[in-house]
């Protein structure tokens, strides 16, 4: 009779010692469900259908042949005459032995698929290891640049902490990097005690990637600052801007800047303040009107004790000086007697008190008369002369 083989579900017959597919045991050791009828190992205590407890008995193979039935007269038979019987069965037993698999080879068979599963379970925990090992190389290669590149010494110790079988190349150079930082620290901390900016400046010249980069940088900021921030020189505290566009006393500094160049008289400012005077006195030389009174303003605070003086003031002042008998006259100012204060009117606009000192020499048909006075004036912030006092000093 044929039955489906409880373990890949082909047909085999129910005496087949195991199943020509897939060679599982089949006499013996399977059983038929009394409820459902299902054919399972009788090992597994009930159905797997119908979850039945297993009751009945395990199907064993039908025999190829019928024993004759016995009888009262064959049983009183003697012994001999029963002896062909007896001597059939190993025939038979024979038979079914010739039948069955050698079970060496059942052996061998079932064991093949416990020696591949072994084989590539080792292949595959091989690979896995031959993979984690390749990770973690480059996972320790790449800390160990990184390392390298630090200047931090906790980095460097985190290092040697945590690969302590890295390769000895790569732990001797971190020694040796790190040897160099805690040297650093140290001419850091001498640097520091000096308070010296050249001495600040000299540690960051030798260890221009230190990690007190920036704190050496903040103490030169700081000392610059200091030296600076009282000056009266607007030079010094550009300098200063320039060296440190970004310090913490940036502020402060263009505030300084700004006070300072609402009193700082510029080279420009010199310059055309000079040449506004030596208009004037040149227009007196050559008996100018026009040139005179370009240089001054169209109304003026003063001049020479006028309040609110015009041009038509200073063109008689220009006729008063030239007396009868004078051929010629001749002012010539002491640039180097000029001084300029500056002072801040409004937003960027300033007015300027000048004062310096000018000789005269005027010539007359027989003679030359020299005199020296002392000019006081101011110039407006339309760079016209505003007000213009003179005193003979000899």
């Amino acid at each position: 009779m044929l039955i489906k083989c409880p373990e890949c579900g082909h047909q085999v017959s129910e005496k087949a010692p195991v199943c020509p597919t897939c060679g599982v045991q089949i006499a013996g050791k399977i059983t038929r469900c009394q409820h459902c009828g299902e054919v399972y190992f009788a090992d597994e205590g009930f159905c797997p259908a119908c979850h039945e407890a297993t009751t009945a008995s395990p199907i064993t193979p039908r025999p190829a042949t019928v024993p004759p039935v016995m009888t009262q007269q064959t049983a009183t038979q003697p012994q001999q005459q029963a002896q062909p019987a007896a001597t059939a069965k190993p025939q038979q037993a024979t038979g079914a032995t010739e039948n069955k698999p050698d079970g060496n080879n059942e052996k061998k068979k079932s064991k093949t698929p416990i020696v591949l599963s072994v084989i590539f379970a080792a292949i595959v925990c091989g690979g896995l290891f031959f993979w984690y090992s390749k990770v973690q190389g480059e996972k320790e290669n790449d800390d160990y640049e990184f390392a390298m590149r630090s200047t931090d010494p906790e980095v460097l110790q985190s290092y040697l902490m945590r690969y302590t079988d890295a390769p000895e190349a790569h732990r001797d150079s971190i020694e040796a990097h790190l040897l160099l930082i805690q040297k650093g620290d140290e001419e850091w901390q001498n640097a520091i005690l000096s308070n010296s900016r050249a001495a600040i400046q000299r540690y960051l010249d030798s260890n221009p990637n230190s990690v007190h980069r920036q704190e050496a940088l903040n103490r030169i900021d700081s000392l610059d600052w200091a030296a600076v921030k009282d000056t009266k020189d607007m030079n010094e505290v550009e300098k200063y801007t320039s060296a440190h566009p970004d310090g913490r006393y940036i502020d402060d500094a263009n505030v300084l800047l700004s006070k300072l160049k609402s009193t700082t008289v510029m080279p420009e400012e010199q310059e055309m303040i000079t040449g506004l005077f030596r208009q004037f006195f040149q227009g007196i030389n050559a008996k100018d009107e026009n040139r005179m009174t370009a240089a001054v303003s169209m109304v003026m605070d003063t001049f020479l004790g006028k309040s609110n003086a015009t041009s038509s003031d200073v063109v008689t002042f220009l006729h008063k000086i030239y007396k009868e008998g004078i051929k010629n006259m001749n002012w010539h100012i002491d640039t180097s007697s000029i001084k300029i204060e500056k002072h801040e009117v409004a937003e960027e606009e300033f007015e300027y008190t000048v004062s310096f000192n000018a000789s005269q020499v005027v010539e007359y048909d027989n003679e030359e008369q020299a005199g020296k006075y002392r000019i006081s004036a101011k110039v407006s912030t339309d760079g016209k002369i505003s007000s213009f006092d003179l005193v003979k000093l000899q």
